[in-house]
């Protein structure tokens, strides 16, 4: 099975919903068709993200990519009433190298932009 990650900017979260249940929302959301292998909030450049690492059911490449893809544009979608994000990056594994595949920006619509390697 594959494995894949996203990193999502978090620019913060509406009144009344607490930061610290953003990251167990996104996981639970993620875990209703994917199995979650981890989860972290890390400060990039002073900007808070959500990781997260998932795995997709194995076929091949495209759509295998092309189904994480539609899990991280349903993640995004799901948490936009809760809170305000930006840009994403899903990213391919195994292990200790990981591709970036597709990005996108939640104030853009999700807009993907397909990244050339």
């Amino acid at each position: 099975m594959p494995s894949y990650r996203v990193a999502i900017d978090v620019h913060g979260v509406v009144p009344g919903y607490a930061p610290e249940d953003l990251l167990p929302r996104a996981e639970e959301l993620l875990a209703v068709g994917h199995r979650v292998e981890d989860r972290s909030v890390e400060l990039v450049r002073g900007q808070p993200q959500i990781h997260l690492r998932f795995l997709v059911t194995g076929s091949h490449d495209a759509a295998e990519d092309d189904e994480a893809e539609g899990a991280v544009r349903t993640l995004v979608v799901s948490l936009a009433p809760v809170a305000s994000l930006g840009r994403w990056t899903l990213r391919r594994g195994p292990g200790g190298h990981w591709r970036t595949i597709r990005s996108g920006d939640s104030r853009d619509g999700v807009e993907e932009h397909v990244v050339d390697f």
